[in-house]
């Protein structure tokens, strides 16, 4: 076998065989290589001559191609630091470092995003600020006042720009309207609640400006959202933008039902406190049996009005449907503002109470007068 294989590959070069010699095969590429004007010097057979010629040609091409592939190595290794600082950046509060290069990332989302996208955008980042704004209240180490109020007001100016940017969606006449005010008017339903529930009590006038000032950009952004989609589907009036209304009036009507239950439950803790620290809380005059009952007679009449409102939208009557349930969450606002003023007169009343004489009242801690310095 070894043989037959020695004597096919000698015989690949003999012409007689159809082969041609090493000699024939230079001669024909100097035939085509004077044809296309290309150097015809012969290089040389010294192996060492040849081994230097590589290494020179390479050693050229790489300080060639280096400026390049340290470029890509350099953008590469600037990206993921960015990405790196961006995302370390999420975790900043105002006051900090890298706070800036977190709004920076805001903005640039905000960019690259469609109107609709944006308005929905608007209120993300508007929940961020709340979140801020909960941190910088719980920091023990020393609480600055203005800079909370700042990032109140900074919470206010993205509910602003969401509800501008919901207006400017309905004038272009976009198909998504509807549905984007829906989820725009979700949002600030969770807001609003989140304003009235986990923004602590304000430390300085300017909190409680700033506190004031985004509850009613809230509710004013909550109305416009829904006139908002009322109006775009009256233009439109199609099965997408009849069955996002009808999400948006359901959740709502839901929502009040549910407050209804959590106020009647406040109302009896309340009750309940009220009877079982009677020795405390008899004579403070914070609240009477006769004012909890007429706060449920309120309660159930706000909620009683909301029923009807059910049958109006059916009909068509989105607007006066809206207007109801609108009514009933004022009152209900009412309400639990006076619930939440009786819940912090009580507890205040109770921890003094429990507190030490001395602690108290610090009167009765003062020493007695030494009567050898009168």
């Amino acid at each position: 076998m070894n043989k037959i294989a020695a004597q096919l590959r000698a015989a690949k070069s003999r012409p007689s065989a159809g082969g041609f010699s090493v000699d024939a095969q230079i001669a024909a590429k100097r035939s085509l290589m004077l044809a296309i004007g290309a150097d015809i010097s012969v290089p040389s057979t010294d192996p060492a001559v040849n081994l230097k010629t590589r290494y020179v040609l390479w050693l050229s091409q790489s300080f060639i191609s280096r400026p390049v592939a340290v470029g890509v190595a350099g953008f590469v290794l600037a990206v993921s630091g960015l990405m790196t600082t961006v995302n370390a950046a999420q975790q900043s509060l105002p006051g900090d470092v890298l706070y800036t290069v977190k709004l920076i990332n805001e903005r640039a989302q905000l960019q690259l995003a469609s109107l609709d996208r944006k308005a929905v955008l608007h209120t993300e980042f508007a929940e961020t600020r709340l979140k801020e704004v909960a941190k910088l209240q719980s920091d023990t180490s020393g609480r600055d006042t203005n800079l909370v109020a700042q990032t109140i007001d900074a919470y206010t100016q993205e509910v602003a720009s969401a509800n501008q940017n919901l207006r400017e969606l309905q004038a272009s006449g976009n198909s998504t309207t509807v549905a984007t005010a829906s989820e725009v008017q979700q949002n600030l339903v969770a807001l609003d609640s989140t304003i009235t529930n986990s923004v602590g009590p304000a430390a300085s006038s300017e909190e409680s400006a700033a506190v004031t000032s985004a509850q009613t950009t809230t509710q004013v952004a909550q109305d416009d959202s829904v006139t908002v989609a009322v109006e775009a589907h009256n233009d439109e009036n199609s099965e997408q933008s009849t069955r996002e209304l009808n999400d948006m009036f359901l959740r709502q009507f839901a929502a009040i039902g549910t407050r209804k239950t959590f106020d009647m439950h406040r109302i009896a803790v309340i009750r309940a406190s009220l009877e079982a620290h009677t020795d405390v809380l008899g004579a403070s005059g914070i609240m009477t049996d006769t004012d909890l009952y007429r706060l449920e007679r309120s309660i159930n009449i706000a909620v009683a009005d909301v029923a009807p409102a059910m049958d109006t939208f059916a009909m068509g009557g989105y607007r006066s449907a809206f207007d109801t349930l609108k009514h009933a969450d004022t009152v209900l606002r009412g309400i639990e503002a006076t619930l939440a003023d009786a819940e912090t007169a009580i507890t205040t009343a109770l921890m003094q109470a429990s507190m030490p004489s001395s602690i108290a009242d610090p009167q009765s801690a003062a020493p007695a007068a030494d009567p050898l310095t009168q």
